[in-house]
């Protein structure tokens, strides 16, 4: 695990990387570790995957979804900027790099200065990404240049994987080491750290933590993908273009925005379509399987009853979730596929 993670710090340009049981821990963990709790409320968007909001919720605080740009559809920093003015309970954002995409991370980052709020990136579709800042410097995904700590995912189906793990990337040595202790139960044998040494075998628990470790095999695995993971991404970037080349002339489809000369990393292709269900079903007929990422998480059925949440909450969100469907997208796609699905 040990050498995973030190691979993977170096990899994304952090000081440091905390592996862990799988996505959903990395989010609840990092959530745990920056401090919230109850009344805290985080912003965040509604187009995620459920476990993004309920991270949150599984510390006690309380998510507050901000809308998102029509053009790519990520969280919108103007939207982010009213929820936190004035705002006391608001502590923190987390933005999402919905398929790979990224956030507008310079005008948040400026957003969480100007509030005191911290940002976790959920950058769980985002392994190998790059992206420039403001001041035109080129930055990787996870190095936390515009964030407290960033989250990942290594689900079958991500970029790379360990059968199920996850990990968070910081370059704050606190957060880092009390990372360590909640991963493992908040027990810790560090002898800076004990009230009292019996002896070798002695440890102490500090505070209440959870069983969040990854296995030593699994880990074993990632550190071979880890060494593919470029060239996974540069096989996307490949995918994309042809679907990008087929699609331009089709004024019906409007792919998620995105630049020739950047340097995402695509975990999804996601379009815009004008009769969405009857795309899904069409392409499924003929064997070629879709997905819609995602479904609003503020309209499903337990936000509703739990936190209040409604229709005309998010008007951009709701909108797109109307049209969006992702397209087939993975390495070992070949261009006759690309060509088939198009």
């Amino acid at each position: 695990v040990e050498e995973f993670e030190n691979a993977l710090a170096k990899y994304c340009g952090s000081r440091y990387a905390i592996a862990v049981s799988n996505g959903t821990a990395a989010l609840h963990l990092a959530n745990l570790v920056v401090g919230t709790k109850s009344k805290t409320e985080v912003i965040t968007t509604p187009i995620t995957f459920l476990a993004t909001p309920n991270s949150v919720i599984y510390n006690g605080g309380k998510p507050i979804f901000s809308d998102i740009c029509n053009e790519n559809f990520t969280i919108n920093s103007n939207y982010v900027n009213d929820l936190a003015k004035n705002n006391s309970r608001c502590k923190g954002i987390i933005p999402v790099h919905l398929g790979g995409v990224m956030c507008d991370m310079s005008s948040l980052s400026s957003i969480a200065h100007e509030n005191n709020l911290w940002i976790i990136e959920d950058a769980c579709h985002a392994l190998g990404g790059k992206w420039i800042d403001d001041n035109g410097e080129r930055q990787s995904v996870g190095n936390c240049s515009h964030s407290d700590l960033t989250t990942f995912s290594f689900h079958p189906v991500k970029h790379i994987t360990t059968g199920e793990g996850g990990a968070i990337t910081t370059n704050n040595k606190e957060l880092y080491e009390k990372l360590l202790v909640l991963r493992t139960h908040g027990m810790t044998k560090n002898k800076n750290l004990l009230d009292e040494d019996h002896g070798g075998w002695y440890y102490e628990m500090h505070e209440l933590g959870h069983n969040f470790r990854m296995t030593d095999f699994q880990a074993a695995l990632g550190i071979e993908q880890l060494k593919k993971s470029d060239e996974w991404v540069k096989r996307r970037k490949i995918l994309v273009t042809n679907y990008d080349d087929a699609f331009q002339s089709i004024e019906q489809l409007y792919p998620q925005e995105h630049f020739e000369d950047d340097g995402y990393s695509y975990h999804l292709y996601i379009i815009q379509c004008e009769n969405r269900r009857k795309l899904y079903d069409y392409l499924k007929a003929n064997d070629i399987y879709t997905q819609v990422h995602y479904i609003p998480v503020h309209l499903h059925p337990y936000y509703k009853n739990n936190f209040n949440t409604k229709n005309g909450d998010c008007p951009e969100a709701e909108f797109a979730y109307e049209q969006i469907i992702s397209l087939p997208i993975f390495p070992s796609m070949s261009e006759r596929d690309v060509a088939r699905v198009s």
